[in-house]
């Protein structure tokens, strides 16, 4: 698609809408923590996939191996993530969220469906329940 059809489609004012809202939310988020857009998205890719290599996290942030592995390091530190034994490869390791990355992930979590469900509140009432409706149908696959 060509960026003459995105810009001002109304799909595009609307993610920019909610992104504007979402990272406003985020923006706040990160004051208050003192976390970095980088340490944010590692926390929420191993909640996502599930425990992975300090590399595979590198790569997903577009890091080279050394900064994933600062930036792993610095929420190992503050006891975000677990650094564990790789049960198929001893000599690497993975990393996984701890309770206290849990509850940074989900908290997160609960604010970002509460600026969703904001918005779509704000919305026309078909627009907003056909919304939520094509949402609900692609969960269930």
């Amino acid at each position: 698609m060509s960026k003459q059809k995105v810009l001002g489609s109304p799909l595009e004012r609307f993610t920019r809408m909610m992104f504007s809202r979402i990272i406003a939310g985020l923006a706040r988020e990160l004051h208050e923590e003192d976390f970095s857009v980088a340490q944010v998205a590692a926390l929420h890719l191993v909640d996502h996939g599930g425990p992975m290599r300090v590399t595979v996290l590198a790569t997903s942030l577009g890091l080279s191996a050394s900064a994933g592995s600062r930036l792993a390091e610095g929420l190992v530190q503050r006891g975000l993530l677990a650094r564990q034994e790789d049960p198929e490869d001893r000599r690497a390791k993975t990393l996984a969220l701890t309770p206290l990355g849990r509850r940074f992930v989900d908290r997160a979590s609960v604010e970002r469906v509460r600026v969703i469900m904001e918005t779509a509140e704000s919305l026309p009432r078909e627009i907003s329940a056909a919304m939520l409706a094509a949402i609900d149908a692609y969960q269930r696959g």
